[in-house]
């Protein structure tokens, strides 16, 4: 891959990590339960928190992916299988920036056939 494709990788990487870190930090994950007469708003309340919590793991698991992608890119292992070290399709990690395995892998990881 050619140093100015990891660059704009990096760059891409690098924006979405810092996207993700402002979300996860805007993030109001509290809920003040002595204001709430209505155990129907309490409901929703928690409702909500549950779902923020989703996706802030969600976000957490993405970032951890992203950083685990820019390590790759410093040790000029980006763009190799972490599965078979074959070279992953350009377009897969232009569309995933973090993918971490070729199509083929990928399709054995999410049948359960390939350890992560």
């Amino acid at each position: 891959m050619s140093k100015l494709k990891l660059k704009e990788i990096k760059e891409k990487l690098i924006e979405e990590r810092d996207t993700i870190l402002s979300k996860l930090s805007a993030n109001d994950l509290s809920v003040d339960d002595s204001e709430t007469p209505d155990p129907v708003d309490l409901a929703v309340r928690n409702y909500s928190k549950n779902v923020m919590l989703a996706v802030s793991e969600n976000e957490s698991k993405q970032l951890t992916l992203i950083n685990e992608a820019l390590e790759r890119i410093e040790d000029d292992e980006y763009g190799l299988c972490q599965n078979c070290e074959s070279e992953i399709n350009p377009k897969r990690l232009n569309a995933v920036p973090w993918a971490r395995y070729c199509l083929d892998c990928q399709q054995l990881l999410e049948q359960g056939l390939l350890d992560e």
